[in-house]
């Protein structure tokens, strides 16, 4: 029995062909220019998952990782502050020292010795009120104003202002004004405002029980302010160890992202010139078929 190919047969299985390899030439061409093994879900399905899943996720802990770095400038903001404020009133612990030194002070040393203890107290406000990006450190939630005014009068709250330093990590960045300002919660807990306002009212009063009733409390202010740079140097270590965690499970990512996506040059360009070689065979081969005649074919 003869079996007989029609002219539409022969010219559908020709595309057929030309289809096939024009695909997987394009398939190479496509790794040639992007030196990528995979370059679309239906080739490994699997393995783009696998690699989709994983640039995901850098992308979510490299913003993480940005939260974190302006947690750590937020931080050093704030121990720059508290030295700050540990030179003011070691400077007024001096003054202080100097000026209830003796039971025989006369008020115009006290007078000499109030203008700069007045300064400081300005100093230690402009201070309290630093602010880090727009928002006041020791103010808490409260960031449309100033947490202290001029006299020292509080206006800010104890909101802890918290931010995200690794997956489902968050710390707190702001101190609490009321325990570092106020000395409330602490065993042996300094209120700065007060001490300070006993001291120039004992200065201006020409009063040296009030000066020296000062003394103590300008010492533990100092400490607590030192207290306040321990708690931020404790937060900004566990902040670099969320960094450098960051940095290699990045590497690591990336390195599996590489493993799985990328190609091999010399096997890339190996294939693209054999899958250019088949279609320009599949084209020439089949040219040939479409162009010969049914005539032809019977004859021969």
């Amino acid at each position: 029995m003869t079996t007989r190919v029609s002219t539409a047969q022969i010219f559908t299985n020709a595309q057929n062909h030309i289809s096939k390899a024009r695909e997987k030439e394009s398939i190479s061409a496509a790794k040639a220019a992007t030196q990528k093994e995979i370059t679309r879900p239906s080739q490994n399905p699997a393995e783009w998952t696998v690699a989709a899943n994983l640039k995901d996720d850098l992308n979510i802990r490299e913003g993480i990782a940005k939260n974190a770095k302006f947690a750590t400038s937020f931080l050093t903001a704030t121990e720059n502050t508290l030295a700050q404020l540990q030179e003011l009133v070691g400077r007024t612990h001096e003054l202080a020292v100097e000026a209830s030194g003796s039971g025989t002070v006369s008020p115009e040393q006290f007078y000499h010795i109030l203008p700069e203890v007045e300064g400081l107290f300005q100093n230690v406000i402009q201070a309290v009120n630093t602010e880090f990006a727009h928002r006041p450190v020791f103010g808490g939630y409260q960031s449309h104003q100033k947490p202290f005014d001029t006299e020292g009068s509080f206006s800010g709250d104890n909101g802890k202002i918290e931010v995200e330093i690794d997956r489902n990590l968050k710390i707190p960045v702001n101190l609490s004004a009321s325990q570092i300002i106020f000395g409330e919660g602490l065993q042996r807990g300094v209120n700065v405002i007060d001490t300070y306002r006993g001291l120039l009212t004992g200065l201006k009063e020409g009063n040296i029980q009030g000066v020296r009733d000062s003394l103590e409390g300008l010492l533990g202010a100092i400490d607590q302010f030192s207290l306040g740079r321990t708690q931020v140097a404790g937060s900004m270590t566990e902040i670099q160890r969320a960094l450098d965690s960051y940095e290699v499970n990045q590497e690591q990512s990336q390195k599996v992202i590489s493993e799985l996506e990328e190609a091999d040059p010399v096997k890339v360009f190996s294939d693209l010139v054999r899958d250019q070689t088949v279609l320009r065979a599949a084209i020439e081969t089949n040219r040939k078929v479409i162009n010969e005649s049914p005539i032809d074919t019977l004859l021969k």
